[in-house]
């Protein structure tokens, strides 16, 4: 067989053809997968920018809902909600085809965290779409049609106010809001599941166009959704206090926290006003002498024994009613002792009274004050009230300035009587759009407890309890504490007085677990016609079960009344402060089984109320509990982590909870 010089760099013509066919299918396959990419990237690209646009659309759409409800354009809102809710629909055909495009295993949770808070949003639009819907109804019930709507050109809300409404409109708006309760809650709900998902979403890339678009308004929903909790508690309570079902008379007690006491501060003054379908039916305020002095002869009750002890009174008035700490408790006491005064007086009396109560308000200056803001300066009698004045003149003018104007010692206080009737004409004249302004004011009077509500009906008054509104002490923590003073013959000394309380458990030497509660009172005042030395009847609530060791007022061992009460156990004793001079209260003391047992089983928490009407009062934690803590909340300051001791500086301005992992 014979070769050519070439003939082991030549190819056989069917290997060279094998060859080019696989070179050829190679391409084609490397062309289609080519092509399948920038199909692939193409349609995530697409899907991606349509969530993005959708997103931005519901963004916008939102925020001209926000505006809408500001100027009570609810018409207007209504037609946002369903842009937006458009913009949610195109959202989610985005991610129907991002999720089929996009089909890699690792995106699993993503894709089902993204389609989750989609879902959530829709439903709260859905929810905003019924609350406007009622906002509709409302402003259609008041006459105010599109026609008389300016906000979106002007942004002036409409003016019309409550007063200016005929007494059947008004019994409407108020049936018709009455049956919103529900869509409140609703929608409060649904904000709620939307900022949870919205939180748990945040770290994953997939949701960054969605919720970058999203973020004014989803950051603005935790705010709101408390805001509907607040208005939803309102329109529950409505029929029974606007007296939809019949007239109602509510005691209102104007609790002077100047010279505090457990229920709140001393009643100086009280009002009796009724009301029904909505209208103020009458408003009369009395200085609760006036009441106490006619029926003195008549009323032979034992009082408290640390009121009787102190000398403050040998009987027991009205005046003093609000002895116990609980205001749902006082309040029961105030109203019966009310009703039993008021069937003393003799028929033609002119003293306001009622032989039935159907609930009980209470409230401090500080209240007063908050409301001043709102509603502006008063001028009364030549005085003019501002929220920075109106405690310390209503002070003078009832103690000092009525000799000066002449004013009789009897009618001293007819001057607070005009305040509050005037205060009552602005509140009633004020826009629609300015009472959401008086539900924060008066949410946040209810959380820092210098207001308080009292119902005899007992669903309302259990929804009472429920959020706060009640000043109900209900210890549901292992662990508990609550300071409690009563100022007793001190005058209005309580502002010049103040706190700082100290509480710290630890297991001895002995292996015992102890609670020790140190509380510091400074007095910042002097002798004069409104301050004195501070003398109070100072108890401490901790929970039942627990044994004193020892109580010192300085260094001085004294001893304690102790009681049980209100599901706790307290240690009560006198006190008395000079004038710029400081005295330390020190409480020791066994921790109850109960403690000790959360404790053992890394399961602490603990519970510290707030006294009714006091004032902000520092608060130091130092909890040594013998083991690691693993979390708590609230969180201490990182450097304090890692150790056996929770160590906190705040400040008791409401009702607080410490729950502390082990």
């Amino acid at each position: 067989m014979t070769h050519t010089p070439t003939f082991l760099h030549e190819t056989h013509p069917t290997a060279l053809h094998r060859r080019n066919r696989r070179t050829q299918k190679l391409k084609g396959v490397l062309t289609v997968f080519i092509v399948l990419i920038v199909g692939w990237l193409a349609v995530f690209l697409f899907a991606i920018g349509q969530i993005g646009a959708a997103a931005f659309e519901v963004k916008d759409a939102l925020l001209e809902v926000k505006r809408s409800a500001e100027v009570l354009d609810f018409t207007a809102g209504t037609k946002q909600l369903e842009r937006a809710q458009k913009g949610i629909e195109r959202s989610e055909h985005g991610f129907t085809l991002l999720e089929n495009v996009f089909f890699f295993q690792v995106f699993r949770e993503e894709f089902q965290s993204f389609g989750r808070t989609l879902d959530s949003t829709k439903q709260l639009i859905h929810s905003l779409t019924s609350l406007f819907a009622l906002g509709e109804d409302v402003m259609q019930l008041a006459g105010i049609h599109e026609t008389t709507v300016l906000g979106l050109t002007t942004r002036i809300a409409p003016s019309v106010s409550f007063e200016e409404l005929p007494s059947g409109t008004k019994q409407a708006i108020l049936e018709r809001l009455s049956t919103a309760s529900n869509d409140f809650d609703l929608l409060a709900s649904r904000i709620t599941i939307t900022n949870e998902e919205v939180a748990a979403l945040r770290a994953q890339s997939l949701a960054a166009p969605f919720l970058s678009a999203l973020d004014p308004f989803l950051r603005r929903m935790e705010s709101i959704g408390k805001e509907l909790r607040v208005a939803s508690v309102f329109v529950h309570l409505l029929p029974e206090l606007a007296g939809l079902r019949g007239e109602r008379t509510h005691l209102l007690l104007f609790l002077n926290n100047d010279e505090l006491r457990p229920g709140g501060g001393f009643i100086g003054t009280y009002g009796l006003m009724r009301m029904k379908q909505g209208e103020v039916l009458s408003l009369q305020t009395k200085d609760v002498y006036a009441l106490d002095s006619a029926i003195a002869s008549q009323i032979h009750l034992d009082p408290p024994a640390p009121l009787k002890n102190s000398g403050v009174t040998s009987a027991w008035f009205l005046r003093d009613a609000n002895w116990s700490p609980d205001f749902a408790v006082s309040a029961q006491q105030v109203a019966a002792m009310f009703e039993q005064e008021s069937a003393l007086l003799p028929p033609d009396s002119l003293i306001p009274a009622s032989t039935h109560i159907d609930s009980v308000i209470g409230f401090t200056p500080t209240v007063a004050a908050s409301l001043l803001t709102l509603l502006g300066p008063i001028e009364i009698a030549g005085q003019t009230f501002t929220a920075e004045n109106v405690p310390d003149l209503i002070e003078y003018e009832v103690e000092q300035g009525y000799e000066e104007r002449g004013v009789p010692y009897l009618q001293r206080k007819e001057i607070l009587a005009d305040l509050v009737s005037e205060v009552q004409k602005r509140l009633v004249k004020l826009p629609f759009s300015e009472w959401t302004s008086v539900l924060d004011l008066l949410s946040h009077g209810f959380e820092s407890k210098q207001i308080a509500l009292y119902t005899k009906q007992e669903s309302m008054q259990k929804l009472i309890g429920e959020v706060g509104w009640g000043g109900v002490l209900r210890p549901q923590t292992t662990d508990v504490q609550m300071l409690v003073d009563a100022n007793l013959g001190s005058l209005k000394t309580d502002p010049v007085v103040s706190r700082a309380i100290e509480y710290s458990l630890f297991r001895n030497e002995s292996g015992k677990w102890i609670g020790r509660t140190r509380i510091t009172y400074t007095h910042n005042g002097s002798f004069d016609w409104r301050t004195t030395r501070y003398q109070s009847y100072t108890r401490l609530y901790v929970p039942v079960g627990s044994q004193l060791i020892r109580m010192e007022a300085g260094v001085q061992n004294i001893s304690a009344t102790i009681t049980d009460e209100l599901g706790m156990t307290s240690f009560g004793t006198f006190i008395k402060v000079e004038p710029g001079q400081e005295q330390t209260l020190l409480f020791e003391y066994v921790l109850s089984e109960s403690v000790v047992s959360a404790i053992k089983e890394n399961q602490y928490t603990l519970s510290l109320f707030k006294q009714m009407g006091a004032r902000d009062y520092p608060l130091t934690l130092s909890l040594d509990f013998d083991k690691t803590i693993k979390q708590a909340t609230p969180a201490e300051k990182r450097s304090d982590w890692g150790d056996d001791v929770y160590r906190l500086n705040t400040k008791l301005d409401q009702d607080l909870r410490f729950d502390i992992g082990l």
